[in-house]
């Protein structure tokens, strides 16, 4: 039998429980990295009482194996390069996940400075721009504009990213207003 010191209660778990429990936690984070968070309502999910639940999260704290800092770190970089996303959009996921808001801005800081994120803002715009030739320019600013808010991005850099995008197509093309 262990003991688990959780607040000021002393909670009893069989070795077999905790066992079991980090058995379900290095599954979960074989499939792809975790918040602490996320970890623990998995347990949870999966009837682990509260003491087990701790025990567990602080081993695996201390062999390296949970770190939101790392996390947040690997998330921002996903989904900046596979899905395109701004800051915001990811800041409300990693609160979502459990993230702190710090440790989460400190990670966009690293991997999501300003430049980067223009970058990406203007080529997931540029990608975008090319489904809505059909349309009417006004329909297209509009749509480009709400496709960028959905992303995440600020509505400052949106409307610099059509502003700049207007412009470039202006200087390309007779049609001033082809954006």
């Amino acid at each position: 039998m262990r003991t688990a010191e959780t607040g000021s209660d002393n909670a009893e778990y069989s070795e077999k429980d905790f066992s079991r429990a980090k058995n379900m936690a290095y599954r979960a984070l074989a499939l792809r990295p975790r918040s602490a968070k996320e970890v623990a309502e998995r347990l949870h999910d999966r009837g682990c009482a509260d003491a087990v639940i701790d025990a567990v999260l602080a081993a695996l704290g201390r062999y390296g194996y949970l770190n939101d800092e790392v996390f947040a770190g690997q998330w921002v970089e996903g989904r900046v390069r596979l899905r395109s996303f701004g800051r915001r959009r990811i800041e409300r996921e990693l609160a979502d996940k459990g993230v702190d808001g710090e440790t989460a801005r400190s990670s966009l800081e690293r991997h999501l400075p300003a430049d980067r994120e223009r970058e990406t803002a203007r080529q997931a715009a540029l990608r975008k721009l090319a489904t809505l030739r059909g349309f009417d320019r006004i329909v297209r600013r509009r749509r480009l504009a709400g496709f960028l808010e959905r992303k995440g991005f600020s509505f400052a850099l949106i409307r610099d990213i059509i502003r700049e995008l207007d412009e470039g197509r202006a200087e390309q093309s007779a049609d001033p207003g082809e954006l």
